[in-house]
């Protein structure tokens, strides 16, 4: 819901901006800033565009070529040169080890998501521990190789969290170099069942029909294959769906994390640790005639889904984040893709598997190793990563991963191709011989705020954001303010916003004049997770540019109350550009006393 107020409750605000400006008074921004590294923040979201391309250069060696300038780079969008603005070589974790400083404290009913308040700076990397698309005898095996990693390689610098994937993405361990912390968060985690795993393993061993025609078998086999093929109809359409949820679950867990590490400056690793998921879905069509007789072909397949276009648009989040994919197999070195010595070799129905059924096995177990391991390179190419496959060095692998982009080049050009929320291919060269550039692939267009598929996803993500037990987002930056009223019946809680304007996007409104769309939110959870108080608010707004001018140098203010009841509170504030879809979270206790 639109807020009607919020144009003349700005304009009212505006002159009195610099006084209001509470955290500024309290020296947090000040703090914020000797807390904080040189290194690049987030490009500035206004109607001039600046996509931002993380380069890395290596030489045959696979060694970081360094010493490159503007003069050696050039970028293409759509196979057109563009002009680069700024070429920088980054080593956060050098600067982390020369600024080793501690984290600033809060004032009272303060809050923030600002970086400096969250984790040192240094190189920021993420591991997720994908339990959802991994068999648990492959999640145990990655769980002993990223302790052996992390009880000997860890370096300082190297800021570290941890996620597990399994029925929700959980945080383990927040970002730090400390390794007794990151063991401690792994050792906690325990290898769990996936079902789908379980309904694949159940289907392969399935009886089937050999291909053959139903009408072309004789006897007993006549009348089994029929109602044995339509089983394993049901139960791979079955699969299918869960495959669906189990994609969309994984896509959204990156978009969160991309979410919660967008405010972080520079750029980020994200180590998927993890049996991964096909690029597509498959399912038998076959025309039954009115005897029940196959009318065609019970060997044609065709893709029921393809996710290719779902990982792009993932990618491209990540991209926006400056966060790169790293695959990591987590079922190590894969020799025969046929059952091991666990498996009976017979069917569900208690016969032996023929040798046409084995055959069978072995291309659906082919063609399934092939679409995984399909989905990770894409991942990895798209943004600037690289994959690690067929290998039982898992910590070498681990260690590989968070090594690469501790040196890289960030590169910054502003795109001459239309705002259409379409694709757009970059291409990074280098004019030096012997040398190779890993970096995205490309970008999309933003769309408009009120493009409803992208409205979908972003409401969706938002109402993930704003749960309680949610990890922190950093994608718009945000400092608040409570004031806890007199004890009361029923209180209204005083917040008060003051938004970093370089996070967020703005269009041109003619005139000099910038137009935002922003939403404001507030959540009041008690103790057992539930909601006492709740206040949303979608506001657009068109700034003079004096106005706006002013919100530049001094920030974007906004105020809302919240009615709730006395009790123990975490608030969780947050803010969202709806054009970018990009969102900040930060969260605050509250404690409102009843009268006495």
């Amino acid at each position: 819901m639109t807020n009607a107020r919020f144009p003349s409750r700005l304009r009212v605000l505006l002159p009195v901006l610099a006084a209001a400006a509470f955290l500024l008074a309290h020296g947090l921004a000040a703090q914020a800033q000797t807390q904080s590294s040189p290194i690049p923040s987030p490009a500035m979201r206004v109607s001039v565009r600046l996509v931002l391309v993380d380069a890395l250069v290596t030489d045959k060696e696979g060694n970081v070529v360094r010493g490159l300038g503007p003069q050696d780079f050039s970028v293409l969008e759509d196979g057109k040169l563009q002009n680069v603005t700024n070429v920088s070589f980054e080593q956060p974790v050098l600067l982390a080890r020369e600024v080793r400083s501690q984290r600033a404290a809060l004032p009272p009913n303060v809050t923030t998501n600002r970086p400096a308040f969250r984790m040192p700076s240094g190189q920021v990397i993420v591991v997720l521990l994908d339990s959802l698309n991994t068999r648990t005898k492959d999640q145990a095996y990655a769980r002993l190789e990223l302790l052996k990693y992390l009880g000997t390689q860890v370096q300082p610098g190297q800021q570290i969290a941890v996620y597990t994937l399994g029925n929700s993405l959980r945080l383990l361990q927040d970002f730090t170099d400390d390794p007794s912390l990151l063991k401690a968060a792994v050792e906690s985690f325990q290898p769990n069942a996936s079902v789908q795993m379980m309904l694949s393993d159940l289907s392969a061993r399935m009886p089937r029909t050999s291909g053959a025609q139903p009408e072309s078998l004789h006897g007993t086999q006549q009348d089994m294959a029929l109602p044995l093929q339509r089983m394993q109809d049901f139960l791979n359409e079955q699969i299918n769906l869960i495959t669906d949820a189990r994609v969309g679950a994984t896509l959204t867990a990156f978009r969160w994390i991309a979410q919660s590490v967008a405010g972080l400056p520079g750029r980020k690793n994200l180590i998927w640790v993890s049996g991964s998921f096909p690029l597509a879905t498959y399912s038998r069509i076959i025309k039954y005639s009115a005897d029940g007789a196959a009318a065609n072909d019970p060997n044609y397949v065709r893709a029921e889904h393809e996710y290719e276009d779902m990982i792009r648009e993932t990618s491209s989040v990540l991209n926006d984040a400056q966060m790169a994919v790293y695959p990591v197999d987590a079922r190590g070195l894969i020799g025969s893709l046929l059952g091991g010595a666990e498996d009976p070799g017979l069917t569900l129905g208690g016969t032996l598997k023929t040798g046409a059924e084995y055959g069978q096995d072995l291309q659906l177990a082919s063609r399934g190793l092939q679409e995984t391991q399909a989905t990770m390179q894409q991942f990895a190419g798209d943004t600037g990563g690289k994959v690690y496959l067929n290998r039982n060095d898992l910590d070498h692998a681990v260690a590989l991963s968070m090594q690469d982009g501790a040196a890289y080049y960030l590169l910054a050009f502003s795109p001459t191709s239309k705002v259409d929320s379409k694709f757009h291919k970059i291409e990074v060269k280098v004019n030096r011989p012997g040398v190779s550039v890993r970096s995205r692939r490309g970008f999309y267009a933003l769309p408009t705020a009120d493009d409803p598929k992208f409205a979908r996803v972003r409401d969706g993500e938002v109402r993930m954001a704003m749960q309680a037990a949610a990890p922190g987002a950093t994608g718009v930056i945000f400092d608040a303010r409570v004031q806890p009223p007199a004890p009361a019946a029923k209180m209204k809680v005083a917040v008060d916003f003051l938004v970093d304007p370089s996070t967020l996007y703005t269009e041109d409104a003619g005139g000099g004049s910038k137009r935002l769309a922003i939403e404001f939110h507030a959540v009041a959870y008690q103790q057992d997770g539930k909601a006492a108080g709740q206040r949303d608010v979608a506001t657009k707004v068109t700034l003079k540019a004096a106005d706006f001018a002013s919100i530049q140098q001094q920030g974007l203010l906004y105020h809302l109350d919240l009615d709730v009841p006395p009790g123990l509170y975490k608030l969780r504030l947050g803010v969202v550009d709806q054009r970018s879809g990009f969102i900040g979270t930060a969260d605050l206790p509250l404690q409102l006393d009843a009268p006495k």
